[in-house]
């Protein structure tokens, strides 16, 4: 029986309403509604109270969802891994190219003081930041489909284990130079291309 299930089935049987028992475990009733429709899972904290309050082990709570957690953790976990090494190569590769290629082209052309290596760098930048800025997109619509960071603490609590960290945001503590770097290249490649042409397009 899911989680959710749970809940509703045991807040019913101590003829408690919703109100009622997000009042006894210090959240909002529009919390109670996303966990009992299976929006949302509770943290560790609040089901601890719900164990408490219902005189339940925690594991029996969460039931085979344990299990559930634990493939979406793990497969989540991983695409989220590939995202961020996709965002990192391909906004490196993009800075690479409009570098090499303004270097090596240097002819001007008609517009402004750009030169056709300014031009040609610009024409694969673009593709390849878009790559990069769609992962990043990718990322985030990711880390809202699951709430992974409270999954993984729910698994490590119910084989008693030390939480740790899970999703993305676990990812970004035990990656930080790789998430920073992906998040920094994204954001100054695209403002340095778009300084140098506006520099370029308006000087002389």
């Amino acid at each position: 029986m899911k989680l959710a299930e749970q809940i509703r089935k045991r807040r019913t049987e101590k003829g408690m309403s919703p109100e009622e028992l997000a009042k006894a475990i210090f959240v909002s009733r529009q919390t109670i509604s996303n966990w009992e429709t299976d929006r949302t899972y509770p943290d560790v904290e609040s089901l601890l109270l719900l164990s408490q309050l219902f005189d339940t082990p925690a594991g029996e709570l969460i039931g085979g969802d344990a299990e559930a957690m634990k493939r979406i953790v793990h497969d989540d976990a991983q695409k989220l891994r590939w995202l961020s090494w996709v965002m990192v190569i391909s906004v490196v590769l993009a800075i690479v190219f409009f570098a090499g290629f303004s270097v090596a082209l240097s002819d001007p052309v008609d517009i402004g003081n750009l030169t056709e290596g300014n031009v040609a760098g610009a024409a694969v930048f673009v593709p390849l930041w878009a790559i990069c800025l769609g992962c990043a997109i990718a990322a985030e619509r990711l880390k809202k489909k699951h709430d992974l960071v409270t999954y993984r603490e729910i698994v490590a609590f119910v084989e008693d284990k030390e939480a740790v960290d899970g999703g993305d945001e676990g990812f970004a503590r035990s990656h930080p130079l790789l998430t920073s770097a992906a998040k920094f290249l994204l954001g100054a490649g695209a403002g340095a291309l778009l300084g140098i042409l506006a520099y370029k397009l308006t000087s002389g």
